[in-house]
C-alpha cells in the first residue's frame, strides 16, 4: 500500500494545476475585441507581474484539500476550487472601490488605475466567470445533483458575503457596535465564503453528511480567526507583508476588532477616534494606546470590560 502524499506534496501539486485551472475561465471572454477586459481580470489575478501578485489562493485550496480529505480525488474539483477564488477576487474588486483603497498586495488597485466605472465591470465579469466555472463540475463528471449542490452552496455564501459587506460599511456610520454584532458581520463578510469552500469541497466527494458539516464548521471557524488576524495586520502589519500603508485600518475608519476593543475601554483612544481628520501622528497614537491597553489586559492591570 502506498503512503498517502504530505501536506507539502499535495500543496505542490494543486497550485500549478490550479492557477492553469484559472486561467481557463479567462477563455470565456472570446474575441481579441475582449483582450482589454481580459487584461485588466489577468492584471488583478497576478498574470501580468515578474513577481507573484496574485494572492495566496488560500480559499481555492481549502476546498480541494477538503474533497481529498472526505476521500475522493481533487483533481475533478479543480472548477469548484476556481470558483472559489473567483467569488473571492471579484468581491475584492468591488471592496477596494467601496473602500477606496489605493493599493492591494503592493500594486495600484483597479479602480485606481482604470477608473471606478471599469473597475465595477471588472468585478461583475469575474463573478460570471466564477458562475461559469462552477457550470463546468458537469464536465469533470460530477452527478447534476452534486454539482447543484455545490453550486447553491456558492450561492448562498455570496449573498452572506454581500450582506456582511453591507454591515462593515453601515457600521462605519455608527457611533457603537457591539461584539456580537462585529462577529455576525465577519461570519457574513468573510467567514462565509471559507465555510462554503470547505463544505461544497466536501460535498464533491459524495461522503456522509456528517463530514460535509464538519468541514463547513472548520471553514466557519477559521474564517472568523482568519478576519480577526486581517484585522491585526491593518494595525499592526508592516506594508510590505500586507500590501496597503500602516495604520490603513484606522484611516479608513473601520470598526475591526481592535477598535472596538480601544472603544469601550479606553477614553483616550475614543478621543482620538472622533477626531474627523486625524493626522499620521494621531494614528500612531491610536495604536499604542491599543497596544497598552493589550498589554494592560495581559498582566491583569485592566478589567475586561473596561468598566
Amino acid at each position: 500500500m502506498s503512503a498517502e502524499p504530505s501536506l507539502d506534496t499535495l500543496l505542490h501539486q494543486m497550485r500549478p494545476r490550479l492557477e492553469a485551472d484559472l486561467k481557463l475561465t479567462l477563455e470565456a471572454l472570446g474575441g481579441p475585441q475582449d483582450g482589454e477586459m481580459g487584461a485588466m481580470i489577468a492584471y488583478h489575478m497576478g498574470w501580468q507581474e515578474d513577481r507573484p501578485a496574485g494572492g495566496k489562493r488560500v480559499r481555492p485550496v481549502l476546498s480541494l484539500l477538503s474533497c481529498a480529505a472526505a476521500g475522493a480525488p481533487w483533481e475533478p474539483a479543480l472548477p469548484l476550487a476556481s470558483a472559489v477564488e473567483l467569488i473571492h477576487n471579484f468581491s475584492l474588486v468591488h471592496d477596494d472601490i467601496q473602500d477606496q483603497s489605493a493599493t492591494r498586495r503592493g500594486r495600484p488597485t483597479i479602480w485606481q488605475r482604470w477608473g471606478v466605472a471599469q473597475a465595477i465591470n471588472v468585478g461583475d465579469a469575474i463573478f460570471v466567470l466564477a458562475r461559469l466555472a462552477a457550470h463546468r463540475l458537469l464536465q469533470a463528471g460530477y452527478d447534476p445533483a452534486i454539482s447543484l449542490a455545490a453550486m447553491r452552496t456558492l450561492d448562498h455564501a455570496c449573498l452572506r458575503l454581500t450582506v456582511g459587506q453591507h454591515l462593515d460599511l453601515a457600521f462605519e456610520q455608527r457611533s457603537t457596535v457591539s461584539e456580537e454584532e462585529y462577529l455576525h458581520m465577519i461570519e457574513g463578510k468573510t467567514a462565509a465564503l471559507i465555510s462554503a469552500a470547505t463544505a461544497a469541497g466536501a460535498l464533491l466527494a459524495a461522503g456522509p453528511q456528517d463530514w460535509v458539516e464538519a468541514l463547513r464548521r472548520f471553514g466557519l471557524h477559521l474564517g472568523l480567526a482568519f478576519q480577526i488576524t486581517d484585522d491585526i495586520l491593518g494595525i499592526w502589519g508592516s506594508p510590505q507583508r500586507t500590501g496597503k500603508p500602516a495604520c490603513d485600518d484606522l484611516l479608513a475608519r473601520k470598526k475591526t476588532y481592535p477598535v472596538l476593543h480601544g472603544l469601550r475601554a479606553s477614553p483616550p483612544f475614543t478621543r482620538l477616534w472622533q477626531q474627523p481628520q486625524p493626522q499620521p501622528e494621531d494614528l500612531q497614537q491610536m495604536r499604542r494606546l491599543l497596544e497598552l491597553q493589550v498589554l494592560g489586559l495581559r498582566l491583569g492591570l485592566l478589567p475586561q470590560t473596561g468598566e
